[in-house]
């Protein structure tokens, strides 16, 4: 998937403009009741199956492990819809999926609130200054693999940031700048340095997560809680992180080492995962579009057009793309983002990976 320059594209500027209002106004609010839905649902199948493969062994331990780890991955990425949400829009949503979601798997809000912005802002994009950017399209495959790999530990390493780095910082709080600029963060770019304080709600959410934690090692002590729970726990959540480190390498070029850029060139570098053609039948089309929905669901297979019209929620996104398919010109540096695949995105990353690394 070769993508033009924007130089190439003069005529870009005005087919923007012109695709934005082609959308209807309404289309810009969010759905409580498929936002709560969707939630709730993601939820009661994820934990439901987590509680009968800690209860149950073997392969069918492995099975109810595997419907657990992609509910509750797709239960986990309304993180991403909470940063992009006003509170008013859905009341009490950041609350519940914090509830439910976030404290359960050491992953509470306030690691992303404050922190996601930074990567739709042109001063940061594709620099240090961004948390969810390195050019992997410049670096060696070894990184990108190195990425994933290291990305299944992460559940790890939270849970020793929320039962030990939180409890040290109360007690000297010198240590507290640090934790909170290097270790309060979910980022890929582990040069980024978070700005954001957090608030009320990030203390108690990290006093919750911290509770989890000895409360669950505490109930394992005296014999209340199978060890089964805590491998299941590590196996789910190492899953869902390495899920989205793949599906994460899809959604840019990763080929900008610095320079702010301008909104069509943030949109050139990045990838929006095309749906097969609904007119074309057939069971390989049916699950190729299956797969892609789990891999990147709530609409992160159009990631271009997120970048472009972050204020778009999730439920509309598909719609949205297909719209402005019909309605944008041909030169639309859009056109150019549209990947036929998961695969053929990643192929891409690969390709010129490589091809940059056997010209060092």
């Amino acid at each position: 998937m070769a993508l033009p320059a924007s130089s190439e594209s003069p005529a870009s500027p005005r087919a923007i403009d012109e695709a934005i209002r082609a959308i209807p106004i309404e289309w810009f609010e969010p759905s409580r009741v498929i936002y709560w839905i969707d939630l709730l649902a993601s939820s009661a199948v994820g934990w439901t199956t987590f509680v009968m493969a800690a209860r149950a062994d073997g392969w069918r331990r492995a099975g109810l492990l595997l419907v657990a780890a992609f509910a509750l991955y797709r239960a986990v990425l309304f993180i991403h819809e909470i940063t992009h949400r006003a509170p008013r829009d859905v009341p009490a949503f950041t609350t519940v999926w914090n509830v439910l979601v976030g404290v359960p798997l050491l992953i509470p809000s306030f690691l992303y609130e404050g922190v996601h912005m930074d990567h739709h802002r042109a001063r940061c994009y594709g620099t240090a200054a961004d948390p969810e950017y390195v050019p992997f399209g410049r670096r060696s495959s070894l990184v990108i693999a190195g990425f994933v790999l290291t990305s299944i530990v992460v559940p790890i390493a939270f849970a020793a940031r929320f039962g030990i780095a939180a409890p040290l910082t109360w007690l000297a709080p010198s240590l507290r700048r640090p934790v909170t600029e290097h270790g309060s963060a979910l980022v890929i770019n582990h040069e980024y340095i978070r700005h954001a304080p957090i608030g009320r709600a990030g203390r108690i959410q990290e006093a919750a997560a911290f509770a989890v934690v000895w409360s669950s090692i505490g109930l394992w002590w005296i014999g209340r809680l199978p060890a089964s729970v805590f491998l299941c726990w590590a196996v789910a959540s190492a899953a869902a992180f390495g899920i989205n480190a793949v599906r994460t390498l899809a959604a840019h070029r990763y080929d900008r080492e610095s320079g702010e850029l301008s909104m069509t060139e943030q949109l050139l570098d990045s990838c929006t995962i095309e749906p097969t053609d609904r007119s074309v039948g057939g069971a390989a089309n049916r699950v190729a579009d299956a797969g892609r929905a789990l891999i990147a669901p709530l609409g992160l297979r159009y990631h271009a057009l997120h970048h472009w019209i972050p204020s778009l929620p999730y439920h509309r996104l598909g719609r949205t793309h297909r719209l402005l398919v019909a309605t944008l010109r041909g030169d639309a540096p859009y056109r150019a983002t549209i990947a036929r695949g998961l695969a053929p995105a990643l192929r891409d990353l690969l390709r010129r990976s490589r091809a940059r690394t056997e010209r060092r």
